[in-house]
C-alpha cells in the first residue's frame, strides 16, 4: 500500500521558506542538497527523513501560492491551537478565518507568506 512521502509547497525564496516552516512551524530540514542538475532540493517535516513531509519547491513565476485556487492546500494537526497560532502570530501570520470551532475541535485558517492556505486544526488530547 502507498504511503505519502511528500507534499509540494510552491514557495518564491527558499531560505525565507526554511525559515518559515522551520524555524516558525518547528519542522526540522530532512534533505538540502543542489541535484547534479543544479536544482536545489529542500524537503522539511516534523518527523524522520523516511516520513511525510513538505518539498519547498521554487517558484520564480510569482505563482506561488495561487496553485490551489483558494483550497487549502496543507491541513496540519495542532496539540494546542493557542500555543501554534501564538508562534505564528510572532512571525507577522495572523488568522484570516478562525479559530472557530469546541474546544478540541478547533481550527483557524493562516497563510504561508507566500499565500499557501494552512488549516491548523485542534486535535483531541489523548
Amino acid at each position: 500500500m502507498p504511503r505519502i512521502g511528500r507534499l509540494t509547497v510552491p514557495v518564491a525564496d527558499l531560505e525565507e521558506a526554511i525559515g518559515f516552516y522551520g524555524g516558525v512551524l518547528g519542522f526540522r530540514v530532512l534533505f538540502d542538497e543542489v541535484l547534479a542538475s543544479g536544482f536545489r532540493s529542500v524537503h522539511v517535516g516534523p518527523g524522520a527523513v523516511d516520513g511525510p513531509g513538505l518539498w519547498l519547491m521554487p517558484v520564480a513565476d510569482g505563482r506561488a501560492g495561487s496553485r490551489t485556487a483558494g483550497a487549502p492546500l496543507l491541513v496540519l494537526y495542532s496539540d494546542d491551537l493557542d500555543a501554534d497560532l501564538g508562534r505564528l502570530a510572532g512571525a507577522g501570520v495572523v488568522p484570516h478565518l478562525g479559530p472557530v470551532g469546541e474546544p478540541g475541535a478547533r481550527y483557524a485558517h493562516v497563510r504561508d507568506p507566500w499565500g499557501n492556505e494552512i488549516v491548523f486544526a485542534e486535535t483531541p488530547r489523548g
